[in-house]
């Protein structure tokens, strides 16, 4: 029963709804006005229930999250962790303004590495919009918070980009003579992260972190077929991906 419950509710809210909304404009139209102007309005109705659906998204931001595994042995000489998000002017326990959620977990995950391996991490990641806070700077005092010696961190916090994160991780990375960089970034994030590190020259050991997609290997669930502001999510961000390793 919960299941039918479930079904019914992601018809009743966005993006199911403007699905159902479509299928009844297309029936209205094929029946009262154009039958090829209603064909159209029911293939762009399967197009965006193909492009909400957890099968699509998750299954293209799979095949990101699944180019780089976590290296069983740590050997590098510093962190990089790239920013990825934030809000400005909120109230928090140790300063003002809250990471993303992929921000705060590749903060924890440097943190733990750190615990277990003691090497410099470089913050990279600035203020990207005017209502937005600055990520490197947090993500420093977030650090410190969790129990990071501030003298451990190097800051970049200009980068608004990926390709800027790259290039401006190569100068500090050249300034302090580290030759063999740990990049930690989200596993969506990680393939284009090294393209732009490439370009610059600049070889990484990867350590993706924050994986967004489930490795339950049980088969097709019903959860999948459902139409969810999630599934669309997981769509965009693996368009944006790909997007920017054309870049």
């Amino acid at each position: 029963m919960i299941y039918v419950i479930k079904l019914v509710y992601s018809f009743l809210f966005p993006p199911g709804l403007y699905i159902l909304v479509l299928l009844l404009l297309g029936a209205w139209v094929y029946f009262r006005v154009r039958r090829s102007a209603g064909l159209v309005t029911f293939a762009a109705a399967l197009l965006f229930y193909f492009m909400s659906i957890p099968l699509t998204g998750e299954g293209l931001l799979k095949s990101v999250e699944d180019r780089y595994d976590p290296p069983k042995a740590v050997e590098g000489d510093v962190y990089v962790m790239l920013t990825g998000g934030g809000v400005s002017g909120t109230p928090d326990i140790s300063a003002t303004g809250h990471l993303s959620g992929s921000t705060l977990h590749r903060v924890v995950a440097v943190t733990e590495l750190f615990a277990k391996k003691p090497l410099p991490i470089l913050v990279s990641g600035g203020q990207v919009y005017e209502d937005t806070v600055n990520e490197g700077r947090l993500s420093k005092q977030k650090l410190i918070a969790l129990g990071v010696p501030e003298k451990a961190i190097l800051l970049d916090d200009a980068s608004r980009t990926t390709q800027e994160n790259a290039r401006n991780s190569k100068v500090l990375l050249d300034q302090h003579g580290f030759r063999k960089p740990i990049l930690v970034t989200s596993a969506f994030h990680m393939a284009r992260s090294i393209k732009h590190f490439g370009k610059q020259g600049v070889e990484v050991l990867p350590y993706p972190v924050d994986y967004k997609i489930s490795r339950y290997d049980g088969g097709m669930t019903s959860r999948l077929w459902i139409p969810t502001a999630g599934g669309q999510d997981s769509f965009s961000l693996a368009l944006k991906e790909y997007v920017g390793m054309l870049q």
